[in-house]
């Protein structure tokens, strides 16, 4: 009798159980969503049947916030003015996404469990073996700072996102990093020695302020560094960053090969929008009429996913193999609530305080440029 053949996620799971009853556990949150692993509930021989794709969709549910939209604008925000930006060889890089309609007892449940993560004692002095839930469960912790925002009352929001899980069966690891901003700003002064994201961090590390996703540790725009006058070093260092703990130096050697092949095109093109949609200066905030900030500064904040899988090769042992590239967060970007002005205040703070200029907490590709030419 032959074997079933595993069940293989794919785009095409989270729209083949957008109508089945699921339960949702906690994983991750950002600012504006929360994010959840998704069981299929056995209600009927038809459920059974879908119960291969639990654990290979994840729920994104928004947060109670001003500047975040209903789950149903969102989806027609990105089908209308994103996913046209991504056709050809990089539709691919889109995450599918299928509209879920939620019960009020799934989003009472899920605000539940969030208000219980928020009493949760953090401290060095509470045993982790007692971090447990109700029904004795390990119980997942809410960062600090996130804390104390919730979901909308059901009144207010009916609807989720399913998406594919990248990190479902057979994916050894995930790699997240944000790419921020590939084209200097158009604010940047002349012979800028920082590009606007490593500018930002420096800033952001000297004021000692929270430093979020987007500060890895590296410039973005060595991820685009190709061979020759050094740059194959540049991106080795860059991706050192953010390659996981793998003992053996030739499966980090794979990884980077794979970067190149797959990864680079996708940045490339997303640099290409960044640059088609360029009105991000700080005249063009102070100036906001006929701006197209929404997908301008979603292009600039998104996440790039890469799910990696150990793979047993006869001939050459262990290597790390690049099963999927994937792009998210990319949700048109809110003007409301002072975001506008609060982009001008950022940007006006970079250039007063001359972080565009500045050496120190940076190791910017662009203050390494006239090195690079001295090499050639």
């Amino acid at each position: 009798m032959s074997t079933p053949t595993p069940h293989v996620p794919s785009s095409a799971c989270p729209p083949a159980i957008a109508s089945s009853d699921l339960e949702l556990h906690y994983l991750a949150e950002g600012a504006a969503n929360i994010i959840y692993s998704v069981t299929v509930t056995v209600l009927s021989p038809q459920s059974q049947s879908l119960q291969e794709h639990s654990h290979c969709c994840v729920m994104r549910l928004r947060k109670d916030l001003r500047s975040t939209k209903p789950a149903v604008e969102v989806m027609a925000d990105f089908e209308r003015r994103i996913a046209p930006l991504f056709t050809g060889q990089h539709e691919s890089l889109l995450m599918t996404q299928s509209l879920y309609k939620l019960s009020p007892e799934m989003v009472r449940a899920a605000t539940e469990e969030l208000l219980e993560m928020d009493h949760v004692d953090v401290s060095p002095a509470q045993p982790r073996d007692l971090l447990v839930n109700m029904d004795g469960e390990p119980l997942r912790l809410r960062p600090l700072h996130r804390r104390h925002v919730y979901l909308p009352a059901y009144r207010d929001e009916q609807y989720g996102i399913l998406m594919q899980n990248l990190q479902g069966p057979g994916i050894d690891w995930l790699v997240e990093f944000k790419p921020k901003w590939l084209v200097q700003s158009p604010s940047a002064p002349a012979g800028a020695k920082n590009c606007r994201t490593c500018a930002l961090n420096a800033m952001r590390r000297k004021q000692q302020k929270h430093q979020g996703r987007g500060d890895s540790g590296f410039c973005p725009l060595d991820l685009l560094a190709m061979e020759g006058k050094g740059g194959g070093d540049l991106l080795e260092r860059a991706l050192a960053k953010i390659w996981p703990s793998i003992e053996g130096e030739g499966e980090f050697l794979e990884f980077v090969a794979a970067f190149k092949k797959a990864v680079q095109p996708a940045l490339l093109h997303l640099q290409m929008l960044q640059e088609k949609h360029g009105s991000v200066g700080l005249n063009d905030f102070q100036n906001p009429t006929g701006k197209d900030f929404g997908v301008a500064m979603a292009l600039r904040d998104c996440s790039v996913f890469l799910a990696l899988r150990r793979k047993t090769q006869p001939d050459q042992g262990c290597i790390v193999e690049l099963v999927d590239v994937k792009f998210a967060d990319l949700d048109l970007k809110s003007i409301e609530g002072g975001k506008i002005q609060k982009w001008a205040t950022m940007e006006q703070e970079l250039l007063d305080g001359g972080w565009y200029y500045s050496r120190e907490d940076s190791d910017c590709s662009l203050s390494r440029i006239p090195l690079l030419n001295r090499k050639s």
